[in-house]
């Protein structure tokens, strides 16, 4: 049985699974036992212990979790450097796997296995998981389970990945942490329109526009907002705000549907 949360992925009722985080500051956490960033072996260690987590469903390969943990500066030995790595993870995981044995590294045939207890929470699963939900509860109309599970999505995102760290992995899942907000943000704010609540969505839409001034969805989900809220002269101004900056940015003007928001929330003033 999975362990409870609440609406934001957080333990509930008292009961402590087994948690892994790995946006923002990592930690493995079980009751009051935790392992934190400044136990896990340092950049390489905080490195490898993530890229377990994240594929942690199938072995991976030496080679493949080497060039995970040092990209093209592999040391010499580096077979050697990775059991050591591995090892000292280990070592920094016993407060939990005493409590909890089937939480394992484990190493056979050249490849490395994270296994865990089936009912172990990780964020960024739950992130994917709530996204998903929000898109489906959204299609059904379902609006309060849309925002419950784009809030979750969103919190959670929101913490960054490996924060002062570069690699291609580590860039490429900031950039997928990074559209899944813009989503999540795009679904909470259509969300608030539906439940009448121009107001707020106009807090999360400008949100979405700072976050990426070049996405046009927010552009429009903000004027629908302030239609809604009666503030049709600020939309005349956000509109502007979009043509200017996709002018100036990117050299192209806004798109036809972008346009036919802007017309239809504005009808009553042209």
């Amino acid at each position: 049985m999975a362990p409870k949360v609440n609406k934001l992925g957080r333990p509930a009722g008292g009961e402590y699974g087994l948690r892994f985080q790995i946006c923002g500051r990592l930690a493995v956490v079980l009751g009051g036992n935790l392992v934190g960033e400044p136990e896990l072996a340092g950049r390489q260690g905080h490195r490898l212990w993530t890229y377990l987590v994240l594929n942690r469903s199938r072995p991976v390969g030496r080679d493949e979790l080497a060039a995970a943990v040092w990209s093209d500066d592999l040391p010499d030995a580096w077979d050697d450097a990775l059991s050591a790595l591995a090892s000292r993870i280990r070592a920094a995981l016993r407060p939990i796997t005493q409590e909890a044995p089937a939480l394992q590294i484990q190493h056979a045939t050249g490849k490395y296995m994270l296994e865990a207890p089936a009912a172990t929470f990780v964020d960024h699963e739950r992130a994917r998981a709530a996204l998903h939900e929000a898109d489906l509860a959204f299609r059904k109309s379902e609006l309060a389970r849309t925002w419950t599970e784009a809030r979750v999505a969103l919190e959670i995102c929101r913490r960054g990945f490996l924060a002062g760290d570069e690699a291609p992995w580590i860039i490429g899942q900031r950039r997928l942490l990074l559209e899944a907000t813009h989503r999540a943000f795009e679904l909470l704010t259509s969300a608030d329109l539906q439940r009448g609540r121009p107001e707020d969505a106009a807090t999360s839409a400008r949100q979405l526009v700072e976050l990426d001034p070049l996405r046009e969805s927010g552009y429009r989900l903000l004027m629908r907002a302030l239609a809604a809220s009666g503030d049709r002269g600020e939309a005349f101004r956000v509109m502007e705000r979009c043509r200017q900056t996709l002018r100036d940015v990117a050299a192209v003007a806004p798109s036809p549907e972008t346009e036919r928001v802007f017309h239809e929330v504005t009808a009553e003033h042209l």
